[in-house]
């Protein structure tokens, strides 16, 4: 191969593993830029390694020509492919290494009430490019009003106006790109609470999430809570989604009621009330609630948990308990094979396979969630078919009709 030829391919392997990924998120190839993303530093040793090839190659063609005192046909355009291959390879491994030596910082967050800051972790970044990548995604989201993404620190900081987004469309939007985007952990279990918010009104803001804090708004006279007996049977550490779903929803329908929450622990339900509630409505809902064995809580332990509820942490609004839910399949799921292979021998990639499939089974049916209306929901069984015989079948049978809840050798 000829040195100007060599130089073409080391400019064209610099910028694939930088223009290349932009082109595929471009092409909603998200997934296949991500993986050209996470192995981007091979491809820019193989390029220094090519581009260094080349170089040698030139010179020693050069030297051969001038030992044999005969001309070197086609050495200006040689040298000049070899130079602009080397200002390419050289500006994009400036620009990644900038990238991490300096990241920089996010603008100053905005005061703006509706506005939130959240910076969230994401995973695969590897260039600069991936932070291209990452920030377009985000800018895309109607109400995202700046977004510093940084491959030093791998996170991406949102400023995003709550009244037009959530985290969730955040996260998805990045994921998207094919990069793994999560929610960090002092946001993950109230991030709920931003969906779906009436920011428009000022004194209904509840547990808002703001720059990784949780700020109240909420004056703690527009909100009532009960002591309910909602902690999940097979997982008392959780509060059960399928029996409180219904009553939150049902909350939410009551005149007087903006909004429905339940605690993580499943033992108090807040009600946030609207401006318009008078005290007649508030006694209607509380004798309802009093159907379900919710009594009103009063004096210092009510304070408390309206405190508690003000933090922001750790409580589920209406459909939103479905998160306890998913929580209780994989709690049950792992009892039922922990029972099997009480009993049988089971290899780990079976028994990681089978309780997966058995979590996935679970919450469908602890949820209702099905693809079409007349689709059946898939039983146990019918998805621990492929990781257990006839006879361990049987097993599994057996430790399913023992129930969900622990077994008092369980724990």
């Amino acid at each position: 191969m000829k040195a100007k030829y060599a130089g073409i391919l080391s400019a064209v392997l610099g910028s694939i593993c930088c223009v290349g990924p932009l082109l595929l998120i471009a092409l909603g190839l998200g997934t296949s830029a991500a993986i050209i993303g996470r192995y981007h530093w091979i491809f820019v040793g193989v390029t220094i390694v090519v581009l260094v090839w080349a170089w040698t190659k030139h010179f020693r063609e050069k030297a051969q020509c001038a030992c044999e005192h005969r001309a070197m046909y086609g050495r200006r355009i040689s040298l000049l492919t070899l130079i602009v291959a080397s200002v390419i390879v050289v500006a994009f491994a400036a620009l990644n290494i900038s990238s991490y030596a300096f990241p920089g910082s996010p603008a100053p967050v905005s005061q703006s009430p509706t506005f939130q800051r959240i910076v969230i972790p994401v995973e695969g970044m590897s260039c600069a490019t991936c932070e291209v990548a990452v920030r377009h995604a985000l800018k895309r989201i109607d109400g995202v009003k700046s977004a510093h993404v940084s491959v030093a620190t791998k996170t991406a900081t949102v400023d995003y106006d709550a009244a037009k987004t959530n985290t969730e469309q955040l996260v998805a939007a990045i994921n998207s790109t094919g990069y793994r985007a999560s929610l960090p952990d002092n946001v993950s279990d109230s991030a709920s609470m931003a969906k779906n918010r009436n920011t428009k009104d000022a004194e209904t803001k509840v547990a808002r999430v703001s720059v990784g804090e949780n700020a109240a708004a909420t004056t703690a006279n527009r909100i009532s809570v009960f002591r309910a007996p909602l902690v999940c049977p097979a997982a008392p550490q959780i509060g059960c989604g399928s029996a409180s779903k219904p009553i939150l929803l049902d909350l939410e329908r009551q005149a007087g009621v903006l909004e429905a929450w339940l605690n993580r622990a499943g033992t108090i339900i807040a009600v946030v009330w609207k401006p318009e509630s008078n005290a007649e409505t508030r006694r209607n809902v509380a004798t309802e609630l009093k159907e379900d064995h919710a009594v009103e809580m009063q004096g210092k332990s009510r304070d408390e948990a309206v405190k508690d509820f003000l933090s922001g942490k750790g409580w589920y609004r209406g459909a939103d308990v479905d998160r306890l839910s998913e929580e209780e399949a994989g709690v049950i799921a792992a009892r039922f094979v922990r029972r099997v292979q009480a009993r049988t021998a089971l290899a780990k990639d079976k028994a990681d396979g089978l309780e997966r499939d058995l979590t996935g089974a679970i919450r469908k049916q602890l949820t209702g969630e099905c693809s079409a209306p007349d689709q059946k929901q898939p039983s146990c069984e019918d998805v621990a078919g492929k990781y257990l015989d006839q006879e361990q079948l049987k097993i599994l049978r057996e430790a399913i009709e023992k129930g969900a809840r622990p077994l008092p050798n369980e724990g």
